[in-house]
């Protein structure tokens, strides 16, 4: 008997174990049984046996009992009582009791008169009984028997016999150690018996199960005793069927292994039949295996085609049989073949049991037996596989089902070939494919390349004119404010003009020319010549109008310096921002927002527009400052023009400048004019889209790819239409990029 622990760690029981338990269980179960049906029964007849020895000890006392109720002779009462007291040791009291409740009580010690006795002593149902029973006047138990006393029909009283329990102890207590060592004698024996059965009984199994493990681990060598006519003996021989049918079960589903290698190892599977049908029908003891291949008569109906075939000893050649070559299915009687064929039905079974065209086609080929797969290349009925037997046998399931995957694995190595085949042609047409479309690729990236460096010609043509177009607005601005200076310039010129032509600087020269001709008689001349004595008085009033003039021309001449120095600042800024495109330098912000207003001026005071400056302490930023003033400029015209069409009686730009983050500075330029709709917001950088009658659409759309380009970005927030705009240039304060001037 083995108890073993199983996979889950809980112990195992074997089931020798079970068998020797249930039989041991069965015997105590029994045992059980007897002892408790048994040991009742004795006390029982220990009971019995002092019922009738109180019953007989009464009876003999009866008599006497009588005679001294007649004579009142309680003498001979008492006399007998210990006279039958002396003879039986066993007997413990006699005691007999009038009606009345008068006894005469005997014991071993002695007699005594108790006149007036219980209840106990005197029952209501006059029925001899007994029992054990607690006597109450004695204070001791023993088997007490009560018997009516009654003589010529007088019920006189009670005859009591006691008897000791003595001997009964005894018995009982003896019964039950005899009952108990019978127990413990017999569970042993029952407990060793039941384990020599199991193991005799299980021993054959417990064979059987060590043959079958090793047929398990893969040795299919060992097989089992059949030296017993019994269930054990049918399933040693059904285990060892069992073997034999799992060897050429395994032989059966080899053959479908070496198909499948044969057939992937060759490129025509013609090269690999025969083998395959030679090993299949010697793994299944059959007399033939055959090909059949399907054809096509000349109405298109499908042919018999015996194709190959391999037969063994017992089995003949049938390759040259007319009935098997080019034959319809219907003509050669197998119609329900064809039917079932393809809808990938295989058939089996005896050929007794087919029609008798199937059967006459069969039996000439020797058939008595038979199964046939069908073989499907891709979803098309290509053919089938017979095996055939000359006997009369059953086809297992792994014969059919291997028959079954040698024709699945036929149908895929056709197709497989078929496939290649169409690959070679495929990979002729397309090697001239790949030439032709390899010129046309070549032509089309040629075709790229020179769009590439017309793409890359446009945007360098793109950006020169962006800085163009740029610089164009500088100078726009440059030449406006020149102009407007000059228009000063013009003006002072000709007041200093018109001056000196009303200046009377001549009349002075006149009145030297006079002074000149008479330098030799002067003082004569200004005192006695009349023109002469004219002379002082006329310069004495002479003298503040020149003061006043040159006033004049002085005032004027100073303005005309302002606006000529005016003129070099608008110069020089315009040689400033004209100087090398491309150069980063660090710059503070708040110059590039005044030089923007200050290329504005003109046309900011020409639309009375209010201009707020909101400047924070904000870090230099390294930047080219070309570039992000043509930004800002294109910000402060727009929103020029945005206030110039609004409504706003008071027009205002704010510009602002302001950290952003710890690394960035933002321009932001803010209007409160005709504002931009909400479907713009998402469209007014992209290149062409302006709502400006005179506008190009190039100017945000630029600003943008220069403020990315400038490692920044530009944005805009509008509330919509009349909320005015408001323009976000973000730009970097440090550029670890770029070489800084």
């Amino acid at each position: 008997m083995t108890m073993q622990p199983s996979g889950n760690g809980k112990l195992h029981i074997g089931i020798a174990t079970k068998i020797a338990f249930v039989a041991w269980l069965i015997a105590l179960v029994t045992l059980f049984i007897f002892v408790a049906m048994t040991i009742p029964q004795q006390k029982k007849n220990y009971l019995e046996s002092l019922n009738s020895k109180s019953n007989s000890v009464a009876v003999s006392l009866y008599d006497v009992a009588a005679g001294a109720a007649i004579n009142d002779d309680l003498a001979s009462v008492v006399s007998a009582c210990q006279t039958l007291l002396n003879g039986d040791p066993e007997i413990s009291f006699l005691i007999v009791t009038k009606n009345d409740g008068f006894s005469l009580v005997n014991q071993q010690s002695g007699w005594r008169v108790e006149p007036e006795i219980g209840d106990f002593w005197v029952p209501q149902n006059r029925v001899a009984k007994g029992n054990i029973v607690t006597v109450p006047l004695l204070d001791q138990e023993a088997y007490h028997y009560s018997k009516p006393f009654d003589y010529s029909g007088i019920q006189w009283g009670w005859i009591h016999v006691g008897l000791s329990l003595d001997r009964y102890h005894e018995h009982v207590q003896l019964l039950y150690r005899n009952t108990l060592i019978l127990t413990l004698a017999c569970i042993f024996i029952s407990l060793l018996c039941a384990i020599l059965f199991s193991r005799q009984l299980v021993r054959p199994i417990l064979n059987l199960r060590h043959i079958v493990e090793q047929v398990a681990g893969g040795d299919l060598s060992v097989r089992a005793e059949e030296n017993r006519k019994d269930e054990l003996g049918s399933l040693s021989s059904s285990v060892n069927t069992m073997i034999t049918n799992l060897i050429r079960r395994n032989q059966v589903l080899e053959t479908v292994r070496f198909s499948a290698q044969h057939f992937m190892q060759v490129h025509f599977w013609e090269d690999a039949i025969d083998p395959v049908l030679e090993k299949f029908g010697k793994a299944t003891e059959a007399d033939r295996v055959s090909l059949f291949l399907n054809g096509a008569d000349s109405v298109g109906e499908a042919t018999l085609n015996l194709r190959c075939e391999w037969h063994g000893k017992k089995g003949t050649s049938c390759l040259n049989m007319p009935d098997l070559q080019m034959k319809s299915y219907p003509d050669a009687g197998l119609t329900s073949w064809l039917e079932s064929f393809e809808k990938k039905q295989c058939l089996w079974g005896q050929v007794d049991e087919l029609s008798e065209e199937e059967k006459t086609l069969l039996e000439s080929c020797g058939v008595q037996s038979f199964i046939a797969a069908p073989i499907h290349v891709a979803e098309n009925w290509f053919g089938f596989l017979r095996v055939d037997s000359a006997e009369k046998r059953q086809w297992t399931g792994a014969e059919l089902d291997s028959l079954l995957a040698i024709a699945e694995i036929l149908g895929t190595t056709i197709l497989r070939q078929q496939d290649r085949s169409a690959l070679v042609d495929a990979k002729q047409h397309l090697e001239e494919r790949v030439e032709q479309r390899t010129f046309e690729l070549k032509r089309q990236v040629e075709a790229k390349e020179q769009a590439l460096d017309e793409l890359a010609e446009a945007q360098s043509s793109l950006v020169e004119m962006s800085r163009a177009a740029g610089m164009a607005e500088v100078a726009t601005g440059v030449l406006h404010n020149v102009g407007n200076v000059l228009n000063s310039v013009n003006v002072s010129c000709n007041l200093i003009v018109e001056q000196l032509n009303k200046s009377r600087v001549e009349n002075v020269e006149k009145v030297a020319e006079l002074i000149k001709e008479n330098e030799q008689n002067l003082a004569q001349y200004l005192t006695a010549d009349e023109r002469g004595r004219q002379i002082p008085e006329y310069l004495i009033s002479l003298a503040p109008v020149l003061k006043k003039e040159h006033s004049l021309i002085a005032n004027e001449t100073a303005s005309l310096r302002e606006r000529i120095d005016h003129i070099k600042e608008i110069v020089s800024m315009q040689q400033n921002y004209g100087q090398v495109y491309g150069v980063y330098e660090s710059i503070t912000p708040s110059i590039l927002m005044e030089d923007a207003l200050r290329l504005n001026e003109d046309s900011l005071l020409k639309h009375e527009i209010t201009v707020n400056r909101e400047y924070e302490k904000v870090e230099l930023i390294v930047t080219d400052k070309h570039r992000v003033l043509q930004v800002l400029l294109n910000l402060v015209q727009n929103a020029t023009y945005a206030c110039s069409y609004s409504k706003n009686a008071t027009k205002i730009v704010t510009v602002r400048l302001s950290a952003h983050g710890n690394d960035f500075v933002a321009f932001q330029v803010q209007d409160n004019g005709v504002g931009i709709q909400p479907e713009n917001l998402t469209k007014i950088f992209h290149h062409g889209f302006t709502t400006r009658k005179d506008g190009h659409g190039f100017g945000l759309h630029s600003g943008a790819i220069t403020a990315k380009e400038l490692g920044g970005s530009l944005t805009v927030q509008s509330d919509g239409i009349d909320k005015g705009a408001t323009f976000t240039l973000i730009l970097p304060t440090k550029r670890e990029d770029v070489h800084v001037v």
